[in-house]
């Protein structure tokens, strides 16, 4: 779920904007980082993990850091297929006695949880967890809107790792994702089902924002966009983002530590901006991330 925060600033006047340097030009990819220690380095790049066709993001410089790595390290390894974790999702989502989905919420939210039930087409939830019902709501309106984990940056890593033959680990199970949620008071499940409903409306907008953010490396609005997610439920935000960096910089650290050679580490976005972020849990390590640039285009000489 991703909520908008437009921030607009008109500061100055026209000579002192004029007299401004001009800022320099925005990457024309997703952010990507490295840190070292030794003859040790991990690249780190943010992810989207779900995208419509047609972002071309996997350019060159990502190919070759990927390539010239000795494993791709992700959050999880992409399941199979969606059925492969129904046994999961239902032992962990199903409650042992209904309890109607619209109690969940409080009355005047209770019209549209029922509206977006029906036109998602999400079946009967009352014997479903809170956050299970929050998740399958944006989950359908993401692949409403063209949204397709099978094009997310995770699938065609993975992917290009297979053909390489480079080795996927993972530094969470899909089942340690949902209990994250599962773990989540009532009270915090039904805020994100609060959250779910209010982002719902122009969600495909938000998205396409969201996604140009990070296509461009904007680091810093990317993490006004996402951190705005978490206004209602900082235990969501301290178990989902914080915890969790600070022990993949635990990870990385010692990896760093004991694996000679290049690992490729890919995470959300999310994790590499804002307070409390994957790389200022690295920096409070004592290892600093230094963005990589991809390589300017050749010169075309003039013609003689």
């Amino acid at each position: 779920m991703i909520r908008i925060l437009l921030l607009c600033l008109l500061l100055g006047t026209a000579p002192a904007l004029a007299a401004r340097k001009a800022p320099p030009p925005e990457p024309p990819v997703p952010a990507m980082w490295e840190v070292s220690d030794g003859d040790s380095r991990v690249v780190l790049f943010g992810t989207v993990h779900s995208l419509p066709r047609g972002v071309d993001w996997f350019r060159a410089h990502v190919v070759g850091a990927l390539d010239g790595s000795k494993a791709l390290v992700l959050e999880t390894i992409p399941p199979e297929s969606s059925a492969s974790m129904m046994p999961v999702v239902l032992r962990l989502a199903r409650l042992s006695a209904p309890r109607p989905a619209l109690e969940r919420v409080p009355e005047i939210y209770r019209g549209t949880l029922e509206r977006e039930m029906a036109r998602l087409k999400t079946g009967p939830m009352d014997w479903y967890k809170t956050w299970f019902i929050a998740l399958t709501l944006a989950n359908l309106e993401s692949q409403a809107n063209g949204m397709d984990p099978g094009l997310g940056v995770e699938a065609v890593l993975a992917e290009r790792a297979k053909i390489r033959q480079i080795p996927i680990e993972a530094l969470e199970t899909a089942e340690q994702q949902l209990i994250y949620f599962d773990a989540l008071s009532e009270a915090d499940q039904q805020q994100l089902l609060i959250s779910a409903l209010d982002d719902l409306k122009g969600a495909k907008g938000k998205m396409d924002a969201l996604i140009d953010d990070w296509m461009a490396g904007r680091t810093d609005s990317l993490a006004d966009r996402m951190n705005a997610d978490f206004e209602r439920s900082p235990m969501l935000k301290r178990m989902l983002v914080n915890d969790r960096n600070a022990r993949w910089a635990a990870w990385i650290a010692d990896a760093l530590k004991k694996r000679p050679g290049t690992l490729f580490v890919a995470v959300g976005a999310g994790h590499m901006a804002g307070s409390g972020s994957l790389l200022d849990e690295l920096k409070a390590r004592g290892l600093t991330a230094k963005r990589v640039m991809p390589a300017p285009p050749p010169r075309k000489r003039a013609p003689r």
